[in-house]
């Protein structure tokens, strides 16, 4: 590792999803910290608009929780219950965009690099399948060419990025099942995610994106695309789309030299703490309470 890399942990590693209100504090410090006046371009006037509207529901919602709070004639806790869970997930997409914010410009400085591990990669890509299942509504069928593959990269980056594709795929698809293979070759891995179209634009939707991401004109899925890529080349490999009126498939490749005979034990126990926490916040905004 390079001398002058600032190691940046993985933001939220260790908070718990339950107090979201107090994430949002802490990351809004964060941002505060890493922006500088050139970042306020129009991409963030806009997104700041897009908080502006989800914190005023956040507000409303509250309002109204305090009203049914107060009178004793209600028994009916449905539209307390149904409040406390708009006002959970307007907070975990609020959170989403601001980390994403975060993540951009720690890219855009630079500070931000690789903490790896060798590590049995089929068990990390199907246990993300497994968790990410719990959230989709979609089946996820997930496919593979060898039970082991021992090598080098970063989980939580890794994680991040395919919760990016998965994510897109569960809102760009027309609802049937996604499918994701893993397939190893001599010098590298690949991971393919498949999904039928919504309809039959949204290929050349994708390449014109993926083929044009620039940090200073991103919209929603551009910044989520322009992360995912700027993980995957982190990790030396690349990501690519293709399909055509009917379906769409992204893959990535990376890199599979491992040169270290030093083993981690991936533990699920451990792991999916975290990595819950990244499936609730990267799915928050795929469907309505």
């Amino acid at each position: 590792m390079q001398q002058d890399k600032v190691i940046v942990m993985p933001f939220l590693r260790n908070t718990n999803i339950e107090n979201a209100a107090n994430i949002l504090n802490v990351a809004y410090k964060d941002a505060e910290e890493n922006f500088t006046e050139d970042s306020y371009n129009d991409m963030y006037l806009e997104i700041s608009n897009e908080l502006n509207n989800l914190i005023s529901n956040i507000h409303g919602e509250s309002q109204l929780i305090e009203l049914f709070a107060q009178d004793d004639k209600i028994t009916d806790k449905k539209y307390l219950t149904n409040g406390v869970n708009s006002i959970k997930q307007n907070c975990l997409k609020t959170t989403k965009i601001i980390n994403n914010l975060i993540e951009l410009r720690r890219f855009e400085k630079k500070q931000t690099c690789l903490l790896v591990n060798n590590v049995n990669i089929v068990e990390v890509i199907d246990n993300i399948v497994i968790n990410a299942s719990k959230y989709i509504k979609q089946e996820i069928i997930f496919d593979t060419t060898v039970e082991e593959k021992i090598m080098s990269f970063d989980i939580n980056k890794l994680q991040k990025a395919i919760l990016i594709i998965l994510s897109v795929a569960a809102r760009y698809s027309n609802k049937k099942e996604l499918f994701v293979n893993l397939n190893v070759f001599e010098d590298n891995v690949a991971i393919t995610f498949l999904f039928n179209n919504k309809n039959s634009k949204l290929l050349n939707l994708f390449m014109q994106k993926m083929d044009n991401l620039m940090p200073d004109n991103l919209d929603e899925l551009s910044l989520s695309l322009y992360l995912c890529k700027s993980l995957i080349a982190l990790h030396e490999g690349s990501i690519f789309v293709g399909g055509n009126d009917y379906e769409t498939t992204f893959t990535i490749k990376l890199p599979c030299e491992n040169t270290d005979s030093i083993y981690y034990l991936f533990m699920n126990n451990i792991k999916n703490e975290y990595l819950t926490e990244q499936i609730q916040i990267e799915f928050s905004d795929l469907y309505e309470i």
